[in-house]
């Protein structure tokens, strides 16, 4: 637990990384604004009374176990409950919305929450939203805050999301044409600073204005543009490699790099939120220049068509491959093992 030398009247807890290190120094430099950083729930059995706002980060840079995040939830609502809590703000994901064809681009706050079947980190931030719903409903003159970020990158500790789905299009999974957005860490600390300072109520996105498309995307990072894949047989590859341990990722992850779910500011943006970096400004200052991205684009160009000549049969391989393996083990499944054969030739 990391404490101010004079009273707190604002509690953050969770994430013990760069983000809460931001959002507890701009509440710090905030006129007669003090802050309190506890990095987990169990490390205290109550808030202080001076805490009037508690900042519920809840970032998943290791995800832990569904029992241990909502018995920590719990124990954090009823703190709230019984201290002297009167505005709670809570960072939750735009994953919330869900990943999926029919969604209109951009999604607004009132847009119905889907998070899709099997995405736990989603369907966990859904369950925060509603517990503190709860909690504000039976707290007559208490307010609350959600704020609903798009892919956070700039921070180690909280871009993993964004890692995960740019490991998707790279192992041929999802749509790399799909539009993504990308927030800086430093805004979401300012916009979580910003619905402190003001006591913002209700629902709000946090994203940089407009999107990108995934040509834009691989041309600021430097991915090489992958051949193309057919999506059934690429979801097919990336289940089994999952399965096994050999990286690429999670299945559950896979509508998230395929379907649209970037969001709108502008309620945000009315309040007075100004981020300090737009979407393209976010990648080049989040993620190293790569040798790919040192070509020029005739050399990029030239490159994948290249790849693409001659992985041109990798996936027809790939699939004849699958195929005889499932064979042989049906076979091998099928043939009598060692005793079996003893019986038939002496049953006694």
């Amino acid at each position: 637990m990391t404490t101010t030398p004079h009273q707190p009247t604002v509690a953050v807890v969770g994430a013990g990384g760069g983000l809460a290190r931001r959002v507890v120094s701009l509440l710090e430099s905030s006129p007669g604004g003090g802050a309190l950083h506890v990095d987990d729930v169990d490390q205290i059995d109550g808030l202080p009374a001076g805490v009037r706002t508690l900042v519920h980060l809840d970032r998943w840079p290791c995800p832990t176990a569904e029992g241990d995040r909502q018995a920590r939830l719990r124990r954090l609502v009823a703190m709230a409950t019984d201290g002297a809590v009167e505005h709670v703000v809570v960072v939750s994901s735009a994953a919330v919305y869900g990943a999926w064809a029919d969604n209109p681009v951009p999604l607004c706050e009132d847009a119905v929450l889907r998070p899709n079947p099997g995405g736990d980190y989603a369907l966990a931030k859904a369950e925060n939203e509603r517990r503190w719903a709860a909690w504000v409903r039976d707290r007559p003159g208490a307010t609350l805050a959600v704020l609903r970020p798009a892919l956070v990158v700039g921070d180690d500790d909280e871009q993993w999301l964004a890692v995960a789905l740019r490991a998707a299009t790279r192992w041929g999974t999802g749509d790399p044409r799909a539009p993504t957005q990308f927030v800086h860490a430093d805004d979401l600390a300012s916009a979580v600073a910003l619905a402190v300072e003001q006591t913002l109520e209700g629902v709000y996105n946090v994203a940089p204005e407009g999107w990108l498309a995934g040509a834009e995307v691989q041309e600021l990072t430097g991915t090489p543009l992958r051949p193309p894949i057919p999506p059934a047989l690429a979801a097919i590859l990336a289940r089994w490699c999952w399965s096994r341990g050999l990286g690429g990722v999670a299945p559950e992850w896979i509508p998230y790099a395929t379907h649209s779910w970037v969001v709108a500011s502008d309620r945000l943006r009315a309040e007075g939120w100004t981020p300090d970096y737009n979407g393209a400004e976010t990648l080049v200052a989040s993620y190293p220049m790569t040798p790919w991205a040192r070509l020029g684009p005739k050399a990029r160009r030239t490159a994948t068509l290249a790849v693409g000549a001659v992985v041109g049969l990798g996936p027809p391989a790939g699939a004849l491959a699958l195929v005889c393996l499932r064979r042989r083990r049906r076979r091998a499944d099928r043939r009598p093992g060692p005793a079996s054969l003893l019986e038939a030739v002496d049953p006694h």
